[in-house]
């Protein structure tokens, strides 16, 4: 018998808590009062397995999560040409918000943004090729113990999403019940019939490679497209990229060695005890047999010398990385795709059985060099400003994590990549939390940005490009934004509850940092500068998103929430144009389990958040372009350098799928134009092969047919 939710989940974390092993929690072995005072409903300042196990029950039954039906009601019209706000509970940041003005207004669209589980990731892409984004996601129940449904919603324009059954065969997945632990969809055509295959990543139930919880571990599911837009064929096991014992989170899609034909690059990371720990990332290149797609195979080159260092499953905390990000991004701008992933420490069980306890952090890059060879292989790349590596070892005497040696670096696992100068090359933000509670570091920050120089060399310039900020404490923040400490901060004394480190005293809760997340590159008030979202995905009703407005000369300003209107925040986010009026919103998509711990989750947390760009602040007024391409496969298109140039100015931009941590995007790209009415536009194929289209009028949609000279 397959082991339910209450018979495995509820008990683990109850042992997680539970450190004197005596079978009773006590006040000071739970990190929430309110969770603890809910949960000892005798009041005799002890929680049972028992009442535990009814605590967790009520929380996953009050309210319960919106029903899954097969299809749900339009939206509302809008009220003259206007979505329907959403109003959001009371805090500091929604009081910020109110009234008008503001860049973005958080909008209700039945069947998103009221929809009650956690949104496990989620990808804005033309499924049906009407030329309108449609949401592609996964969801988990509250509390589930791993149970997954995927979710298509069409878009029918002027914000009115409707869901769509679509047909899965050769599988035993359903919409409904689409296995455990479904993770971020990334979409493409993989075989070239012209329609988008989907793929979908997913943790493993495995602990240490060993399957303790009966769960089938699945792995990455691959759909491919069956004559129609909407049915699909599952080809999972005969691919050979499931990489089940991994916790497979971003895949990055791209031809890295140019023989037409689309491979993955695929992120893991190590959360708690998942896999014991130890991630498995891959590189998976697609061997061909035949003209047929569905006759190749993946076979995974990590763990071999076609890419030192990256890869590799060793089952030795010393060797093994954590990086659920990663980006196959052509950063040299030499015609082939290069890898970079940035790697953190995630340890909130360390105690575990494989030592030294020791983790590596930083960010790692290799160049290809199929084009100075001619044939595929990466160099790992040292001592050129963004490779950077340090390791922690765990003090068993002291109980806590110490630097192994006198290096330093980040463990900021999320990397956003642009070109914020217009110099034609992709620069790189990284965010990530810094906590000594799961999160230790070797050098603490949570944002830093790589300026590209070229020649493969990067430079630190966070502080010039205008994102010190990223590395405020709450303290900091609440100055900024103008928000009063709570109460609990005046009152707070310390208390060592530290499941990974009892030999560390937490930081009073002003010093901490935001946990950091996500961070999306747009220009969304189309004045030819990209702006920038940073993600605070903290579980607290005062967390909200930062918005950076570009200054057009490769720095950025953050401003304050009576500008932005971001009133709440989430796990990752997506830009996107929803309403065809060529300003791009934003999705927000909320996986609370993901952040939260232990502590107490109201149900509205599961909501995800849609914001509508309003146009306000001068967005307006400013024009813009819009770039689909065809006459292409999506392997020679994937990774096309788009150069725009109108008034003199040019702005660069690359087609990829994977935008974000957790989130995919359509192969297109959006460029604001201040004022500018027509532009040029040049697109260069990692092949080298070049077309040019000129005088585009602004403010359309343009699908740009490539014929190559």
């Amino acid at each position: 018998m397959v082991p339910t939710h209450a018979q495995t989940t509820v008990p683990d974390r109850f042992k997680q808590l539970d450190k004197n092993n005596d079978g009773t929690l006590t006040r000071n072995e739970v990190p929430d009062a309110a969770a603890f005072t809910a949960a000892d409903t005798n009041k005799d300042g002890g929680v049972t397995v028992e009442e535990y196990r009814r605590y967790i029950a009520r929380r996953s039954k009050a309210p319960a999560p919106a029903p899954v039906v097969a299809t749900v009601p339009s939206a509302p019209a809008p009220v003259d040409g206007k979505p329907i706000l959403k109003t959001l509970p009371d805090s500091d940041a929604v009081r910020d918000a109110a009234g008008t003005g503001q860049l973005f207004e958080c909008v209700h669209l039945p069947g998103i943004t009221d929809v009650r589980e956690g949104m496990n990731g989620f990808a804005l892409a033309d499924l049906n090729r009407d030329g309108r984004p449609d949401l592609i996601a996964t969801y988990s129940p509250p509390l589930s113990a791993g149970k997954s449904r995927l979710a298509v919603l069409i878009n029918e324009g002027g914000f009115r999403f409707k869901r769509h059954e679509i047909t899965l065969n050769g599988t035993k997945l359903t919409m409904a019940d689409f296995g455990p632990a479904a993770q971020i969809p990334n979409l493409a055509d993989f075989n070239g019939d012209g329609f988008l295959d989907i793929l979908v990543s997913r943790s493993s139930s495995t602990s240490g490679g060993v399957n303790r919880r009966g769960i089938e571990p699945l792995g990455i599911t691959f759909l491919l497209s069956d004559g129609a837009w909407d049915r699909f064929v599952d080809v999972s096991a005969k691919m050979g990229a499931r990489n089940e014992l991994g916790y497979n989170r971003q895949i990055s899609i791209g031809d890295v060695n140019g023989d037409g034909w689309l491979d993955l690059a695929v992120g893991c990371d190590n959360i708690k005890n998942a896999h014991g720990g130890l991630p498995h990332s891959r590189l998976y290149v697609f061997k061909p047999k035949g003209a047929n797609f569905g006759d190749g195979k993946f076979e995974d080159i990590g763990g071999t010398d076609l890419v030192p260092d990256f890869g590799g499953f060793y089952h030795d905390s010393a060797k093994d990385k954590a990086g659920p990000g990663i980006s196959l991004r052509d950063l040299d701008n030499d015609g082939d795709l290069d890898l970079v992933q940035s790697y953190h420490v995630d340890v909130r069980q360390p105690l575990l059985s494989y030592w030294p306890g020791e983790y590596r952090q930083g960010v790692m890059c290799w160049k290809n060099l199929l084009r100075e060879t001619g044939a595929l292989r990466f160099e790992k790349i040292t001592n050129n400003g963004l490779h950077c590596e340090a390791r922690l070892k765990y003090n068993r005497e002291k109980q806590l994590y110490e630097p192994a040696s006198e290096a330093r670096a980040p463990g900021l696992p999320y990397l956003s990549l642009a070109d914020v100068d217009g110099d034609g090359l992709q620069d790189i933000l990284g965010v990530g939390p810094d906590s000594d509670y799961w999160a230790p570091r070797v050098e603490h920050i949570t944002g830093r940005f790589w300026k590209n120089v070229g020649s493969f060399r990067f430079e630190d310039r966070t502080k010039p490009a205008g994102f010190a900020p990223l590395n405020n404490t709450y303290g900091d923040w609440m100055a900024f934004f103008g928000e009063p400490q709570p109460a609990r901060f005046q009152n707070w004394k310390p208390r060592v509850t530290f499941e990974s480190q009892p030999g560390k005293t937490p930081e009073h809760p002003a010093k901490q940092f935001p946990y950091f997340a996500d961070s999306m590159f747009a220009d969304f008030d189309n004045d030819g500068a990209l702006d920038v979202v940073v993600m605070n995905r903290s579980e607290s009703a005062a967390a909200r998103a930062m918005l950076f407005m570009g200054k057009g000369d490769g720095s950025f300003e953050v401003k304050p929430t009576t500008f932005s209107g971001l009133d709440s925040s989430g796990i990752s986010a997506e830009a996107s144009d929803l309403d065809s009026d060529g300003l791009l919103d934003l999705l927000f998509a909320a996986d609370p389990d993901n952040s939260a711990g232990s502590q107490t989750i109201s149900p509205e947390r599961y909501e995800s958040k849609i914001y509508w760009n309003t146009g306000e602040h001068g967005a307006k007024a400013n024009h813009w372009l819009h770039l689909t391409f065809t006459g292409l496969q999506d392997a020679e298109l994937i990774g096309a350098h788009i150069e725009l140039t109108a008034d003199g100015k040019t702005q660069h931009r690359w087609i990829h799928s994977n935008h974000s941590y957790k989130s995919g995007g359509a192969l297109d790209a959006h460029f604001g134009l201040g004022q500018a009415t027509s532009a040029d536009v040049k697109v260069t194929l990692l092949s080298g092969k070049k077309k040019a289209f000129t005088t585009l009028a602004a403010d359309k949609n343009h699908s740009l047919l490539f014929a190559a000279p």
